[in-house]
């Protein structure tokens, strides 16, 4: 034990300092309380007591998560709500310029169909049977036979899809290569789940809509 005032240590069981006459407290807080008062006099922070730090080990210098516990949980990172996309609307005849340009948004590796020369002609191909939206082919070399319905619909578009997949197969084709068709809506009707059902595997039906969204510009 040391003695509170001039720090002399002190033999077991005595309390009174013979270097200065200071009577230390018994037990283990005399001792406490002259390492405080030497500390300070040295500029150190005063030690903090025992529950204090076991209180910190639970629950953190500032009363939140131990800093182990921290390291193991991931950050959250708060972000404002996500802008609503903005979806508009295309006429047929605008999603059909739009697809002569570029096939490859219906599908991908889509490809407008060429001649002989090698000039694009699928956009618009005329059969004798009837106009085709798109002609095209696949990234297998499968024409691909693409219609637009028109918003009022028809009850023949089905029937008149098959005709031009069968004339584009057979003269086009020569009978040996494989041809299909896509047929696209802009809202599908209730009962076009049982007309695909029937012509599954060579006509498939999908709808549309075009949206449009805005970033900013980079600026070196």
């Amino acid at each position: 034990m040391l003695c509170q005032f001039c720090g002399t240590r002190l033999d077991e069981g005595q309390l009174t300092c013979p270097n200065c006459g200071h009577v230390t407290k018994p037990g283990r807080e005399g001792e406490r309380v002259k390492e405080k008062e030497m500390d300070a006099a040295r500029g150190a922070a005063p030690p903090r007591e025992l529950d204090t730090l076991e209180a910190e080990g639970a629950a953190g210098p500032e009363g939140g998560v131990r800093s182990e516990e921290k390291a193991d949980r991931p950050m959250a990172v708060q972000t404002g709500p996500e802008a609503p996309l903005q979806v508009f609307a295309l006429d047929p005849a605008g999603l059909r310029r739009l697809l002569g340009r570029q096939p490859e948004l219906l599908e991908p590796g889509l490809s407008v169909f060429t001649d002989e020369k090698g000039r694009p002609v699928g956009a618009g191909y005329s059969t004798p049977v009837g106009d085709i939206d798109l002609l095209a082919r696949d990234k297998r070399g499968t024409f691909v036979v693409v219609r637009v319905a028109d918003r009022e619909g028809g009850e023949d578009l089905v029937a008149e899809t098959l005709q031009r997949i069968g004339w584009v197969r057979k003269h086009l084709g020569k009978g040996k290569q494989k041809a299909r068709g896509i047929v696209l809506v802009e809202q599908a009707p209730e009962n076009l789940s049982y007309t695909a059902a029937g012509v599954a595997g060579t006509i498939t039906f999908k709808t549309y809509r075009i949206a449009v969204t805005f970033e900013d510009v980079e600026i070196e």
